[in-house]
């Protein structure tokens, strides 16, 4: 016990440090903490605190051991240590009150669960009673009090005076904007459209909280049988979000990101927030979608935010500044991946200069994992997490929300009922469809073209993309006998040709909306070569926004795909289609040309397909820097090439070998600083020997990250002594970032 007396003597002296001092004789107190520890004598000296909290230790908590005691101790002095000074004006804001102050000191879980949580909130909360009844009792705080009491006596006559003259008073007019701006926020992010279920003029969009699926993310970890070390768990995105106040969320494309971004703003308008996440309620969203501002000289400041996102209503001035101040602000930030290249450093600080001068507010920053490391903000207090692929269960229950909303639209379809269980068998039997339907929007596509097709599915990703622009561009509107509704008739091929360019320009332009006139203006100059088309520049503009499923009208004057996806798809085709090449391998070393390249890979013809991979490997001899990232992106191109010259398959191969698997820690090195691209490409543990096997999961260690893990786990059965303590130290280097970025938040200056 001698270490738990240590701990509990520091814990005293930190309590009563926090307390701002003045000159006091002893007096009894207010009676605040309950018998039989009230009164102590005062001033408390530390041992006698220490002792009282002992004894409360030992009687209520006998059976819990040692170290988790010494853990809620330690949690205790944490919350007090990072509070600062406790001084008068900050009791009397909660009105002398230990549970509010307890409520305000404490760590959203302190690192801690079961029993030990409980222990460290009933410490806490002690402590909190100790604190304001040694408050109570200094010779200073009648004086103080009569203070408070007339000062609040003033505000109430303010009131009262102000309703008695029908003022309106600043801060009733600050409600009624915020009551406006959140039926705004939920009439804007309220409905969600399930992609494919309808097209144009039919288009219906369903209630959010309806069609809104809770993902899963990476979580903490937890141990694993046979190592020493803790392996991943799966969280609900609910219990991230309720355990950090700044997170960062990243996911594949598809994965559903900016669908969790409209149900966080659409709940926190309504203030329906339940559970865990209930204190979100006091919070107002702002969606701040990156893509905006791509083209604007600066990022927005607060009292920009909502004339920079399209919301048309002037907030009282000092409204946002004031919410994010005082940490009733909700800030979403969606889309780091669609801001280029070359402006994500400007993003970067514009994120930590809001941190830094708006510590209180809550944060949740979206993003493809290319586009950022694990690590990204992790000094400014970011909680990182993944969002897992869909697995069984989850697949299931997309499929029964997909056409759940399908038999709403058409009640009278008996079809449907087999749809959904063919489709459900298909996923769980077919191994190219399970590998298909890892998200959300690969899962919708698929609801779509199995019902579309008559349960005749693609089995290829190019394919599924065939089959949906098909059914997108052509197959609906012909099969309802929709012709001729804004004007005009446009083959699906000259509507692809359109929607190509148009996709084409974003990605060179490094964007993925477009100012609506400026578009219109280009899809007239490329009317020009297309005689045949009859129609006027703004019926063919409006049936591609109508008509085409694909583009849609992010805010008021924008433009912009219903999914990067789809761009990248079609922006590559036209690349291929232009014998852009050049600029193909020109941007190759840009992970938002990843997808590109490689669906281009895929378009491209047999001789054009070698010609890209051939000049690939000839930038990479010629760009030493960038020589391991266009090697492996070269390689992950095979698999979207079904015929390829044999030559150029074996040129790859053979490149890609002098890189994998790697041999060394140097290797590792070099290889890691490609990101996530390699992990697909790690071999083993099959025919590894055991130096370079080692250096396979060092590479995986350094990327970080739940792909990353999955890569480590495959050798975790690894006997050989080198690979089993890499194993070891790379599963310990995973825990330790996870607490170090829990032990960040615990220590922040929040409530």
């Amino acid at each position: 016990m001698q270490g738990l007396e240590i701990a509990l003597a520091r814990l005293a002296g930190t309590v009563l440090g926090a307390v701002a001092r003045s000159a006091v004789a002893p007096r009894k107190g207010a009676g605040l903490v309950p018998s039989p520890f009230r009164p102590l004598p005062r001033p408390a000296s530390p041992d006698r605190l220490a002792e009282v909290l002992g004894g409360r230790l030992a009687e209520r908590y006998g059976t819990v051991p040692e170290h988790e005691r010494l853990a809620a101790v330690d949690g205790v002095r944490d919350a007090f240590a990072a509070a600062g000074a406790v001084d008068a004006d900050r009791l009397f804001a909660v009105d002398l009150d230990p549970l509010r102050l307890s409520r305000e000191l404490r760590s959203p879980d302190a690192g801690l669960s079961g029993r030990t949580l409980d222990l460290y909130d009933e410490l806490l909360g002690l402590c909190c009673a100790h604190l304001v009844e040694q408050f109570t009792a200094e010779a200073s705080f009648p004086a103080r009090a009569a203070v408070e009491q007339a000062r609040t006596s003033g505000r109430v006559r303010d009131a009262v005076e102000a309703l008695a003259s029908d003022r309106p008073r600043p801060e009733a007019a600050t409600l009624a904007f915020e009551e406006r701006y959140a039926r705004y926020v939920a009439a804007t992010h309220g409905r969600l459209e399930l992609f494919g279920l309808t097209l144009g003029r039919s288009a219906r969009e369903w209630p959010l909280d309806t069609a809104y699926l809770t993902l899963a993310v990476s979580g903490d970890r937890e141990a694993v049988p046979g190592l020493a070390h803790p392996g991943p768990v799966t969280v609900s995105t609910d219990a991230a979000l309720a355990t950090a106040d700044r997170l960062l969320l990243r996911g594949p494309a598809g994965s559903g990101k900016s669908t969790l971004v409209q149900w966080l703003a659409l709940n926190a308008a309504r203030r329906s927030f339940e559970g865990d996440l209930a204190d979100l309620n006091r919070c107002v969203p702002f969606v701040l979608r990156l893509r905006a501002f791509t083209s604007a000289d600066a990022l927005p400041v607060p009292e920009d935010f909502l004339r920079a996102t399209g919301v048309p209503l002037n907030a009282p001035a000092g409204w946002a500044e004031d919410l994010l101040a005082g940490g009733r602000a909700l800030v979403l930030v969606d889309g780091v991946d669609e801001v280029p290249v070359r402006l994500r450093q400007r993003t970067e600080a514009w994120l930590k200069g809001l941190v830094t001068a708006f510590p209180l507010a809550r944060y949740v920053v979206t993003t493809r994992p290319s586009a950022v490391p694990e690590e990204w903000l992790s000094r400014q207090g970011f909680a990182p997490h993944t969002l897992l692929p869909l697995d069984r269960s989850g697949i299931r229950a997309f499929l029964a929300h997909w056409h759940d909303a399908a038999r709403l639209e058409n009640p009278e379809d008996e079809t449907l009922d087999a749809y959904e269980a063919s489709l459900r068998q298909a996923v769980g039997t077919r191994r190219d469809l399970g590998k298909l339907a890892t998200n959300p929007l690969m899962c919708a596509l698929l609801c779509a073209l199995n019902r579309d097709r008559r349960m005749q599915l693609p089995r290829a990703r190019k394919e599924l993309y065939d089959a949906a622009l098909d059914m997108l561009l052509v197959r609906r509107d012909t099969e309802r006998e929709i012709c001729g509704v804004e004007g005009v008739d446009l083959t699906r091929e000259e509507q692809t040709a359109l929607l190509q360019r148009l996709a084409y320009w974003l990605i060179r332009n490094g964007q993925v909306e477009a100012d609506r006139a400026e578009a219109a203006e280009m899809v007239a100059e490329w009317l020009a070569a297309m005689p045949q088309v009859r129609g006027t520049p703004e019926q063919v503009f409006a049936h591609l926004m109508i008509r085409s499923g694909l583009l849609r009208e992010p805010a008021p004057g924008s433009v912009g795909f219903v999914h990067r996806t789809f761009q990248d798809y079609l922006g590559a085709k036209a690349a291929v289609e232009a014998r852009d090449f050049g600029v193909l391998v020109k941007n190759a070393h840009d992970d938002t040309w990843d997808d590109v390249v490689q669906m281009a890979v895929g378009h491209a013809r047999v001789e054009e397909r070698a010609r890209l991979l051939k000049q690939l490997l000839r930038r990479a001899d010629r760009a030493p820097r960038l020589r391991h990232r266009l090697v492996l992106l070269a390689a992950a191109c095979l698999e979207h090439a079904p015929e390829l010259d044999p030559a150029v398959r074996e040129l790859v191969q053979t490149e890609t070998e002098a890189l994998l698997p790697p041999r060394s820690k140097e290797d590792a090195e070099e290889l890691a600083k490609v990101g996530e691209l390699v992990l697909e490409l790690l071999p083993g543990p099959e025919e590894l020997d055991e130096k370079s096997a080692a250096a396979v999961v060092r590479t995986a260690e350094l990327i970080a990250g739940d792909a990353a893990f999955e890569v480590v786990a495959r050798f975790r059965e690894d006997g050989r002594p080198a690979v089993a303590s890499r194993v070891s130290e790379a599963w310990g280097g995973v825990r330790h970032r996870a607490l170090r970025a829990g032990g960040a938040r615990r220590k922040r200056l929040e409530r």
